[in-house]
């Protein structure tokens, strides 16, 4: 498995990669401090997932999701975006699920077994394309 991790905070970025490697020992993890640099990685490579920061230099809230969701989908990649934020507001998160994120985590919520269920249910399907409707 191989995952992008785009955060600016060097402390945040090295705590979530010791729970990520709690996972799987073999699990690769990239990591970014931007958003511009997440991008130029997310063209240039592959990944099972992207673990992404919403307050970022460059961007914050939903403008983040939004242009790494586009980013993708111009890129033709089908890369599950787990949202993993200081953040704690509900209604960005409700928008960020609507553009077609995996899970919506709070850093200071989060536990080792939230980050392995998001990363585990995250990348289940993610060769298959996203289904835009379900029918109840």
């Amino acid at each position: 498995m191989k995952i992008l991790l785009i955060d600016d905070s060097k402390e945040d970025r090295d705590l979530f990669i010791n729970h990520i490697k709690k996972i799987k020992k073999d699990i690769k993890i990239d990591e970014c401090n931007c958003l511009e640099k997440g991008l130029e990685q997310l063209s240039l490579f592959n990944y099972d997932a992207v673990i992404l920061d919403l307050a970022l230099p460059e961007t914050d809230g939903i403008e983040t999701v939004q242009t790494t969701i586009d980013h993708l989908d111009k890129h033709n990649k089908n890369t599950p975006v787990i949202v993993l934020t200081g953040l704690e507001d509900y209604s960005v998160g409700r928008k960020a699920w609507m553009l077609g994120i995996k899970e919506y985590l709070i850093k200071d919520e989060v536990q080792f077994k939230d980050l392995s269920r998001a990363l585990t249910f995250a990348t289940l399907n993610s060769s298959q394309p996203p289904k835009k409707s379900m029918a109840v």
